[in-house]
């Protein structure tokens, strides 16, 4: 599966030039929704019918008309196997991609929370109306921003909005001169940690592994519906009936039904004559 930007990305104004601090980070990271396993319904109807044909010509003679060829066997054989092994491989780079995924959206999670934890320690820094020692409003106001809390509010999360308040924290270690202004040290390692486990696990949640055994598992499923097909044609040669015979329904396969012969319908009885 191609790596998808998530589509809450943020829109930036117009003026926000595009190498400014912002758009980069909102940029850097590409997240991937979380997909359940889906089990792909024509490979196990694929299987079942390919299986149900070797299990039928098992039981036939050699010398049965519709006893299939060797060689297609053979074929029909292999083909059952590599689409087994092929929907395995599937299923299972589809289970490393919905792990890593889910390990992404729950670091996302937490820090959302560590964010608004850091805003509302800012809030809660006492003014200079308050005490001498206090932040001024504007101070408050700037530190806000540099935080990326615009107009001092804390506004809508989306996972792209989130990131980047989380990269901004970190850079506001250096770019906010007061220490007393800053987030709480506990709240800036939850956000290093979470955000070191997203960089881990983005590998395997936009790994196109997925994508490539979705890939050869739909080239296995039709070269054994190829098989199929050719098991079919054979039977329709094996007889004088065609694709009338009765034969292809063993391997699941409709038999053409005879034109029907039944007569046309007699006409409506006249009405007795009046008296």
């Amino acid at each position: 599966m191609p790596l998808i930007p998530h589509a809450n990305r943020p829109i930036l104004p117009a003026s926000t030039p595009e190498n400014s601090p912002k758009n980069i980070i909102a940029k850097k990271h590409y997240l991937i929704k979380i997909v359940p396993m889906i089990t792909n319904l024509s490979v196990t109807r694929a299987l079942a019918q390919g299986k149900l044909i070797v299990s039928v010509d098992a039981g036939r003679l050699a010398n049965d008309p519709f006893k299939l060829p060797a060689a297609l066997l053979a074929l029909l054989t292999a083909d059952i196997a590599t689409l087994e092994n092929e929907d395995a491989a599937t299923h299972s780079a589809e289970g490393v991609r919905s792990v890593a995924s889910a390990n992404v959206r729950s670091a996302l999670e937490k820090l959302e929370s560590a964010l608004r934890a850091g805003y509302a320690g800012i809030e809660a820094i006492l003014g200079d109306d308050i005490v001498p020692t206090g932040i001024s409003a504007a101070a408050r106001t700037a530190t806000f921003t540099t935080y990326g809390w615009e107009k001092d509010l804390l506004g809508r999360f989306n996972d792209s909005r989130v990131l980047m308040l989380a990269e901004l924290a970190l850079q506001a270690e250096t770019t906010v001169a007061n220490p007393a202004w800053r987030y709480a040290p506990a709240i800036v390692t939850a956000i290093r940690t979470q955000l070191e486990i997203i960089e881990d696990a983005e590998p395997g949640a936009t790994s196109g592994d997925r994508q490539v055994s979705v890939e050869e598992r739909s080239h296995a499923r039709e070269s054994l519906q190829t098989r199929i097909s050719r098991a079919r044609y054979f039977y329709c040669s094996a007889s004088d009936e065609l694709d009338s015979t009765k034969e292809l329904a063993k391997i699941s396969f409709q038999p053409r039904r005879p034109a029907s012969s039944a007569s046309a319908p007699s006409a409506p009885t006249p009405p007795a004559p009046a008296p």
